[in-house]
C-alpha cells in the first residue's frame, strides 16, 4: 500500500484514532451507536501528513499514523492512528469506546481483527510501524529526549510498511527529522550513512542510526528549496557541489554498486534500446491526442541510431561515471547559508555525471524562467569541472549532447520501472513526450556540432 491515492478526486478515510493507555477508540457517538471519525482529504497528498493536521485541527489530538488499511468495498479507507498528546480539551460530543462496541458497518470483521493486532502488537504484516508505542521505541534508541510534561510537537510527513518520515522537537528545542525505509528502498540506508561519510557538508548530520529498523535520525537543515530560489550563486554553488561529489566517487563506483546504487550506465541504457524502442512503437501507433504528430517507424529508427552514435560518444570523450542522484529535482536540493544541502537517496544511481546536472537543470528552468534564460551558461559551468578528463573539443561536444542524452535516460529509467506494473501502458505518454525532446535536443546538437 502507498502513502498516495491515485485517483483526482476527495477521498473520505475513517480514521481509527487510539488512546495509547486504554487502547479506546475515538468515537462521534450518535443515534447509531459507536461512529469513526470521518475526514476528507485531497488525493496526490501524503496521507499521513494530511491525516494528523487534520484531527491535530479538528480535534486537538497528536497522532502518529500506524497503518492505512486496504479500502473497503463501500466504505472507502481506513487510517489507524495512535493517539501521543492532546492539546485541548475534546469536545463534548466525542468520547471512548471499546473495539467491540463498533458495528461492522463501521469496521469489517477483517478490519476489526487487524485493528486487533495492531493494539496487540501483533501485524507485523503492516511492517515494524503498526504498533503502539513504536515512538517511545524510537526515542529510547535513539537517545532523544522529550519534555514529558507537555504534548510532543511531532510533525508525520509519510508511512507504510517498514516507511517513516518525521520531525520531532526534542527537549532543547531542536527539530531533527527520523526516517526509516523498507522495501524497496532499504538500499537508501547503507546509502545515506556512506554519502554523508564521504561528504558531510552536502547532506544534512546523521544523529542517530536504528540499524534494526534501517533508520536515522537527521538535524534539521534550514535553507529553501534550490527551485524556489532565484540566486544564480546558488544554483552554481549547487553544480559544484554536485560535481564535488561525483568526482570523489568516480574511483569508487564498486563501492556505490555493493550498497544498491542501480546501474545506469551508458553501456546499461545502451543494452536496453532495443526493448525500449520496439515499446516505443507501440506507444507512439497508441496515440490518440493531436497536440504533437506521433513518430513514425522509420523516424524511430533513424533516432535510435543517432542515439547509439550519441552514447558511444558520450562514453569514449573520457567523462568517468559516477554517482547520480535520481530524484535530484522536486525540493531535494536546499539552498542554505552554508551551501546547498542534497535530500532523499532512495534513488541513488551510477551513470554518467553530466545526467544529474540536465535533470537538476530542467527542474530549475521549470522552476524559474531566469534559470530558464540562464541554463545554457549554468550548462556550462557545470561542464568547466570536468576539463582535466577530457581534450576541450570533446567537452563541449559532450555538453551539446548532454541535453539528449539526459532526455532519453529519463525516458528509459521510467520505462524501466513501469515494466513490472500491471499496467505498462501508463508511462507511454511519457515515452513519447520524451522521445519528442530526445529528438529536437539532437538535432539541435547536431547542428551546434557541425
Amino acid at each position: 500500500m502507498t502513502d498516495k491515492f491515485n485517483t483526482p478526486q476527495c477521498i473520505e478515510c475513517r480514521l481509527v484514532l487510539i488512546d495509547t493507555d486504554s487502547t479506546r477508540i475515538l468515537t462521534t457517538a450518535g443515534a447509531a451507536g459507536a461512529l469513526l471519525p470521518r475526514e476528507s482529504i485531497l488525493a496526490y497528498t501524503r496521507v499521513a501528513e494530511s491525516l494528523t493536521e487534520a484531527v491535530d485541527r479538528k480535534y486537538g489530538l497528536r497522532t502518529i499514523q500506524l497503518a492505512l488499511l486496504s479500502e473497503a468495498e463501500e466504505s472507502g479507507y481506513c487510517a489507524v492512528h495512535e493517539i501521543i498528546g492532546v492539546r485541548q480539551a475534546l469536545p463534548r460530543l466525542l468520547s471512548f469506546a471499546t473495539l467491540d462496541e463498533f458495528d461492522c458497518s463501521e469496521l469489517d470483521n477483517e478490519e476489526r481483527a487487524i485493528v486487533l493486532k495492531i493494539i496487540r502488537g501483533e501485524a507485523s504484516e503492516l511492517g515494524r510501524f503498526a504498533q503502539l508505542g513504536w515512538l517511545d521505541k524510537l526515542l529510547a534508541k535513539a537517545g532523544i529526549r522529550q519534555d514529558r510534561s507537555a504534548s510532543p510537537i511531532i510533525r508525520q510527513l509519510n508511512q507504510g510498511i517498514d516507511f517513516c518520515l518525521l520531525s520531532l522537537i526534542d527537549s532543547a528545542g531542536r527539530i531533527v527529522w527520523f526516517k526509516a525505509v523498507g522495501e524497496p528502498n532499504t538500499r537508501e540506508y547503507a546509502l545515506t550513512q556512506e554519502l554523508t561519510r564521504r561528504f558531510p557538508s552536502y547532506l544534512p548530520k546523521i544523529l542517530a542510526t536504528v540499524p534494526e529498523w534501517n533508520g536515522w535520525v537527521m538535524e534539521d537543515v534550514k535553507g529553501v528549496p534550490l527551485n524556489e530560489s532565484d540566486s544564480m550563486n546558488q544554483c552554481e554553488q549547487a553544480l559544484t557541489a554536485l560535481a564535488v561529489m561525483q568526482k570523489g566517487m568516480a574511483n569508487d563506483v564498486a563501492s556505490l554498486s555493493a550498497l544498491g546504487a542501480k546501474d545506469w550506465t551508458c553501456g546499461r541504457i545502451s543494452s536496453q534500446l532495443e526493448p525500449f524502442f520496439q515499446e516505443a512503437h507501440y506507444a507512439m501507433q497508441a496515440q490518440t491526442s493531436m497536440k504533437s504528430r506521433p513518430l513514425g517507424s522509420n523516424e524511430l529508427f533513424q533516432l535510435k541510431r543517432e542515439i547509439e552514435s550519441a552514447f558511444r560518444q558520450f562514453m569514449d570523450a573520457g567523462v568517468p561515471e559516477t554517482l547520480l542522484h535520481g530524484d535530484i529535482g522536486h525540493g531535494n536540493v536546499l539552498a542554505t547559508a552554508t551551501g546547498p544541502v542534497f535530500l532523499d537517496w532512495a534513488e541513488t544511481y551510477f551513470g554518467h555525471p553530466f545526467l544529474s546536472a540536465e535533470h537538476l537543470l530542467a527542474d530549475l528552468a521549470r522552476s524559474n524562467p531566469l534559470f530558464a534564460e540562464k541554463r545554457s551558461g549554468l550548462r556550462s559551468f557545470y561542464a568547466d569541472h570536468w576539463e582535466a578528463y577530457v581534450q576541450p573539443g570533446e567537452l563541449e561536444k559532450v555538453t551539446l549532447l548532454a541535453p539528449a542524452m539526459a532526455a532519453f535516460a529519463y525516458a528509459v529509467i521510467a520505462w524501466d520501472a513501469n515494466r513490472g506494473q500491471p499496467d505498462p501502458t501508463q508511462a507511454w505518454p511519457l515515452l513519447r513526450s520524451m522521445l519528442r525532446r530526445t529528438k529536437r535536443e539532437l538535432e539541435q546538437a547536431s547542428e551546434a556540432i557541425a
